[in-house]
């Protein structure tokens, strides 16, 4: 008798991201020359850092849901499954830095984020490009020659893949201009954030969305939102030195 177990990519996928990109981070300190964080404070970082993605995610999940009518089971499926990409970065990020705060911490531990962040999402992206259409990551129909059939015989833009290359050529392009400019800690991590927002603002228009407000789905509004309060908030780049 034979046992057939059937992984999920995007589960599979993703758990491998989280793995990486952890390993990722903590080498790229150490190959910084960076003091370690006393393992206390790893704990309390690591705690913000998660609950604040979980709850980022749920919360633009939740905005997306109020465009339609709630199942009877929808704050199961919530809990359970209600993922978002952006919320997750976000809240993440907000979670990183209360915790910072609240323990005084003053030293600057966004740079060593693109990398892992930029890997961890490709490898996410790829499970859910393998995953199809159930994944609902796919694009609207295309008669450009690289369009997919998911196996519905439609040809779909693989935004999974614009995803995954973008990411990709973001990190290594600031990282780039960052040794150039002589970037402040930190800044890269900004520079990052926003334009990862900013692509997600422009690619959603070639997914199926649901609109919210005039011509955006919330995904749009969230990602403007953010960037617009970015660029606000921004402030000259100071070069490591000066």
């Amino acid at each position: 008798m034979s046992l057939h177990l059937a992984l999920n990519p995007h589960f599979l996928l993703e758990a491998l991201a989280s793995i990486i990109a952890t390993g990722l981070y903590f080498h790229l300190r150490r190959q910084a020359g960076r003091t370690p964080f006393p393992l206390e404070t790893i704990f309390w970082l690591i705690c913000g850092t998660l609950f604040g993605a979980w709850l980022g995610s749920k919360l633009v999940v939740l905005l997306e849901s109020l465009t339609r009518p709630l199942s009877d089971d929808f704050w199961l499926r919530l809990i359970a499954g209600g993922k978002s990409t952006i919320g997750a970065i976000l809240g993440g990020w907000a979670g990183i830095e209360l915790v910072k705060r609240r323990l005084q911490l003053r030293t600057q531990t966004g740079e060593f984020f693109v990398y892992p962040l930029a890997v961890g999402t490709a490898i996410a992206r790829l499970g859910c490009f393998a995953t199809g259409l159930e994944d609902q990551t796919h694009g609207i129909a295309t008669g450009l020659p690289w369009g997919v059939d998911f196996g519905d015989g439609v040809a779909r833009h693989p935004t999974q893949l614009y995803e995954v290359a973008f990411v990709l050529l973001l990190a290594v392009g600031l990282h780039r201009c960052a040794q150039r400019r002589g970037w402040e800690h930190g800044a890269l991590f900004r520079h990052y954030v926003t334009g990862y927002l900013a692509f997600r603002l422009a690619v959603e228009f070639l997914k199926p969305r649901e609109i919210w407000l005039p011509g955006l789905s919330v995904t749009q509004v969230v990602c403007a939102a953010a960037v617009a309060w970015l660029w606000w908030r921004r402030a000259p780049e100071p070069r490591r030195g000066d």
